[in-house]
């Protein structure tokens, strides 16, 4: 390369020549290289008189080139200066672009916005879930879920009781939790009870099949059956499984309560959330058994059979009613 840049200095190139040397100086690093050259070169020729015939080829062959290596260089540090304009540019769109993508594919999981549906006490209210999902919620419970549910979750939490119609969809089952219990559903209808201040869950199958699991628990895990009731001891953590009539524990929906065979001290748990009374029991019949239908009665009907059939006084006493024993005389 030193020869042919001497020969291109003393200007007896040719024009391919001299486009491949302009080329090879335009590469990186060989600029340095050719300054180095033509240095070296100048110093050789200082002991030697250019002859006068080559002299005006060589001052043009120096215009020519370095006028062409400034006009190549001027044009390489525009298009230096377009790239990076184009690459700052490019930058300034990926970048806002980049954290919009990344915080809004997060935004379901920080941005949940809840819903929840209560039920007054004396009351029943019936709700239609975007999966067009029926609940019906008892008296003084409360279901709450999320603006992503059917997305990305069909995830419902109660407090109380509700009973469940549930649409099927095997991709994404519903999730009811209460408490530790969870119930996993496709498709099916099903009643749950879960009062805080109860010591139990009770979960009623009519229709389809649900899976009972433990938010804390992975090892537990029991199926059920249509007309199973699943009672579970939430200090003990005990599950039982039983065989009943399950209108007697689904009906409520429908405006009625089917007391059979129901200690007293349950019953007054039922009336206190349809009416809103508050109750005190004797300890003498709270064990009392106690078999009949509430429809439609008002509490003081109810109150009057309950008298009528039983050993019992219902006594008021401000904004409580006390249920005390009370020895029936014999006819």
């Amino acid at each position: 390369m030193k020869l042919r840049i001497k020969k291109y200095l003393s200007g007896k190139s040719s024009e391919k020549e001299q486009r491949e040397l302009l080329d090879w100086i335009r590469e990186d690093q060989n600029f340095d290289e050719f300054q180095a050259i033509k240095s070296e070169w100048k110093k050789e020729i200082r002991n030697e008189e250019v002859a006068a015939e080559f002299q005006p080829n060589w001052n043009n062959v120096q215009n020519i080139l370095f006028g062409r290596m400034q006009s190549d260089l001027k044009r390489t540090q525009r298009t230096l200066n377009l790239f990076r304009y184009a690459a700052i540019l490019v930058l300034l769109i990926s970048v806002p672009s980049l954290i919009y993508f990344f915080t809004q594919s997060k935004t379901p999981e920080q941005q949940l916005v809840y819903t929840t549906v209560a039920a007054d006490f004396g009351q029943i209210s019936k709700v239609v879930l975007p999966d067009s999902s029926v609940i019906w919620i008892n008296s003084g419970s409360t279901i709450r879920y999320n603006n992503q549910f059917s997305t990305t979750n069909r995830d419902i939490e109660l407090i109380g009781e509700a009973f469940f119609k549930t649409q099927k969809n095997a991709a994404l089952p519903m999730i009811v939790s209460s408490s530790d219990l969870q119930v996993k559903v496709l498709g099916t209808e099903f009643s749950v009870m879960a009062y805080p201040e109860e010591d139990f869950i009770q979960v009623v199958l009519e229709k389809g099949k649900i899976e009972l699991t433990s938010a804390t628990h992975s090892s537990f895990n029991q199926e059920m059956k249509p007309g199973e009731l699943a009672n579970f001891n939430k200090d003990k953590r005990e599950l039982t499984l039983s065989n009943v009539n399950t209108v007697l524990y689904t009906s409520w929906k429908d405006g009625l309560i089917n007391i059979y065979n129901l200690p007293l001290s349950e019953l007054v748990i039922k009336l206190e959330k349809r009416y809103n009374q508050k109750f005190v029991v004797d300890d003498k019949i709270k064990n009392l058994p106690l078999t009949f239908t509430i429809k439609n009665e008002n509490l003081s009907s109810i109150l009057s059979l309950i008298e009528k059939i039983t050993p019992i006084d219902a006594i008021q006493h401000d904004n409580v009613i006390e249920l005390k024993y009370h020895k029936k005389p014999m006819n």
